[in-house]
């Protein structure tokens, strides 16, 4: 074993780490392992420091005795490794720490256990009795929350230097809004009723928007549960050419958006949304849409098709709204498998509607039994009965949708660019399902925005590391775990030893990290 130095370069600067070091033979060939990393090298005092430590691991290994040998339980490393690497990789960690100084270790634990195993802030006390983080972490319950509202305090510098530092491609940016949940009834001007997109009726909830640009989240914000699209869109709009300067962009937003208050905004931009298909006259439109003469593309047919500014347009519009709408650009399209899929959920809806009418003689009853089916239903005075009118509209715009934008794309790079707003959609998901966003836990309006931030990073990593593998997080997460550590006390001293796993190896490959030979620590 000898002792070895590598300089490493970090924007302008040259870093040199030391590292105890063996040659081995593999392949039959001659190659050089790590057997323990040391650290920075800052001065003479260090490379002192690390002789007294390659002699000092020299000596335990020379002692080696089974006999004297005590294990601990294994502790996991994968995720912890490659998404702290990949922080100081992309200077992430750099921001926080310029940003919140001592709490960024704290935080950075925070958003990796995120990605690790998701639960309350103040369960990491626990959870990093089961993790090897040898970075130096002191965590307790108070600096937890302080650590939060450090990062809040900071969060548009930090959101603007991890901007600058990656860089993503801003020629196309998506948005979405989506609505996390609350139990119980919370106490501040954040978490309020209002329209529930986890279709959680009867809950407090808080609204946060995402805008997407490269694959990767770039902002978010947070607004009152009660708080209306239109309004978070204009605001976002501002956020992004004021603090990003982010100009003569495409803006990419769902569904939400399609309806004539959001597209008024979205006119004085150049966007690409689907219209809401239920309003009119966008429901006649998809549902007398003959696409026998449409353009195929991919598992779609699309078809251009007019609607005049009246059709759109309220009486009270200004002038330089109707001139605005007048750009607008309308693309039917039609998927026939999203089809047999919408019409086989119209056709479980209705069956599950007929058992509960004939089961339920209470009319009041099945009011309430039918929840979210109720507008399948007409109540009469002869009783409940289905409503065939607005079945036979679910069944005419099954598979259908309508895309809306003023762009001056060929209509199948329009649709393209849409299919592409699933992939912000997903990363919602990934936040309220893998991140476990929802439901939160904490009560102080600042501190829920915090929380936010914490899971909005999280995000941000997990992204990184999808694009850079080619993996799903979760199939990430999944080979990472095989990359243990062991805890063995030899003579009074601790060592710990990796797990090697050929799985962990390649993710680790993919996202250019070396694979960790650990002997006392990862790093001092």
């Amino acid at each position: 074993m000898f002792l070895r130095f590598t300089k490493v370069k970090r924007g302008s600067a040259l870093l040199e780490y030391a590292s105890i070091a063996e040659r081995i033979i593999e392949d039959n060939k001659q190659k050089t392992r790590t057997v323990k990393y040391l650290g920075r090298v800052r001065s003479e005092a260090d490379r002192g420091r690390y002789k007294k430590a390659l002699e000092d691991y020299r000596e335990a290994m020379k002692k080696f005795s089974l006999n004297d040998m005590t294990i601990a339980p294994t502790l996991c490393f994968g995720v912890f490794y490659a998404a702290r690497s990949l922080m100081e990789k992309n200077d992430i960690f750099n921001i926080l720490k310029r940003h919140v100084k001592y709490y960024a270790e704290i935080l950075s634990f925070m958003i990796i256990s995120r990605l690790f195993e998701p639960s309350s802030d103040i369960s990491l006390i626990d959870l990093k009795e089961r993790i090897y983080y040898p970075w130096g972490l002191q965590i307790s319950e108070d600096n937890v929350y302080r650590s939060l509202d450090s990062l809040l305090e900071g969060k548009d510098e930090i959101e603007m230097d991890i901007f600058r530092a990656l860089k993503p491609d801003t020629s196309v940016v998506h948005y979405d809004l989506t609505s996390s949940y609350f139990e119980g009834r919370e106490d501040n001007d954040l978490v309020m009723f209002g329209y529930s997109r986890d279709r959680k009726r009867g809950k407090e909830q808080i609204v946060i928007g995402l805008v997407m640009a490269d694959g990767i989240p770039i902002h978010h914000e947070v607004w009152p549960g009660n708080t209306i699209d239109p309004k978070t869109l204009e605001s976002t709009i501002d956020v992004l050419k004021d603090r990003f300067h982010v100009r003569n962009t495409i803006f990419i937003a769902d569904r939400a958006f399609g309806r004539s208050k959001s597209l008024d905004l979205l006119d004085q931009n150049q966007y690409i949304t689907a219209a809401y298909r239920w309003d009119q006259p966008y429901r006649n439109i998809l549902m007398n849409t003959d696409f026998t003469d449409g353009l195929v593309m991919d598992d779609m047919i699309i078809k251009r098709v007019t609607i005049s500014v009246d059709e759109v347009m309220k009486d009270d519009a200004t002038e330089e709204q109707r001139k605005l709408a007048g750009k607008r650009r309308y693309i039917a399209v039609y998927n026939k498998e999203r089809e047999e899929l919408d019409l086989e959920d119209i056709d479980r809806k209705i069956n599950e509607v007929r058992r509960r009418i004939s089961e339920i003689t209470d009319q009041r009853e099945v009011r309430k039994s039918l929840g979210k089916l109720r507008s399948l239903v007409k109540f009469t005075k002869n009783g409940p009965l289905l409503n065939e009118r607005r079945i036979s509209i679910l069944r005419g715009i099954a598979g259908r949708f309508l895309i809306v934008t003023n762009t001056d794309l060929m209509e199948d790079d329009a649709v393209s660019a849409y299919k592409e707003q699933w992939q912000i959609e997903r990363s919602f998901r990934t936040m309220k399902s893998f991140l476990e966003i929802r439901p939160v836990y904490h009560r102080k309006a600042d501190r829920i925005r915090a929380h936010v931030f914490v899971c909005v990073l999280s995000l941000l990593l997990s992204r990184i590391m999808e694009k850079m593998t080619g993996m799903s997080m979760s199939v990430i997460k999944r080979e990472l775990n095989y990359l243990d550590v062991v805890p063995i006390t030899v003579e009074n001293k601790q060592l710990f030893i990796s797990s090697k796993s050929s799985a962990a190896f390649v993710i680790l490959e993919k996202l250019g990290l070396p694979y960790p030979r650990i002997g006392e620590s990862a790093h001092t």
